[in-house]
């Protein structure tokens, strides 16, 4: 176990990591893979480069520990997705490819305990110098307070500049289905 939270990204690679190698103050590699339903199913959720790897470790550094500071200790739901895991949890069948930003180690799903989910994805939204997307993804208030998560991405240096789009996906009041609506907020209308 080390710490390589101050390592570059360019210097860092599969090969010379542990599992339990700090990449940023208070995370590890294994958070950036770790996967409930992959583990229960089996499916394998490991980084397949360098490429993902970095990904994933510029977020860590730029987005979940600017969280971690504000908000105290918690695990994000997901952050690096394989393929075949996207396949498994989207229902795709085999060979299906998803372009989720997750695949590419670019996104995390976050949850922070009695804090709203509306309210975190725009303290993300003020607070995080850059970011590509801001989702305030499934939140209903009427469901309590942590409904939902708050999906945010962000591009590895020298992936181009980041979009700074902020969404909301959530339940249309008429026609009952989700729908991604511009900016944050808990209804269509």
């Amino acid at each position: 176990m080390a710490n390589q939270s101050r390592t570059k990204l360019e210097n860092l690679s599969l090969g010379g990591l542990d599992p339990q190698d700090f990449i940023a103050p208070n995370f590890r590699v294994y958070e950036l893979t770790r996967s409930e339903l992959a583990s229960r199913l089996g499916v394998d959720n490991a980084f397949p480069g360098d490429r993902e790897l970095r990904a994933a470790v510029n977020l860590a550094r730029h987005v979940l520990q600017p969280l971690r500071h504000a908000f105290g200790a918690f695990t994000p739901n997901s952050v690096f997705r394989s393929q075949a895991l996207e396949r498994v949890l989207k229902q795709k069948p085999s060979g299906w490819l998803s372009t989720s930003q997750h695949t590419q180690g670019c996104a995390c799903d976050v949850e922070i305990v009695g804090k709203s989910t509306l309210e975190l994805a725009q303290w993300a939204a003020e607070k995080l110098p850059d970011y590509d997307q801001i989702i305030c993804e499934c939140y209903d208030p009427r469901e309590g307070l942590n409904s939902g998560w708050v999906h945010i991405s962000l591009k590895p240096p020298g992936q181009g500049a980041n979009r700074k789009a902020l969404l909301s996906y959530i339940r249309d009041g008429n026609s009952r289905q989700w729908v991604y609506v511009p900016g944050l907020r808990v209804s269509v209308a």
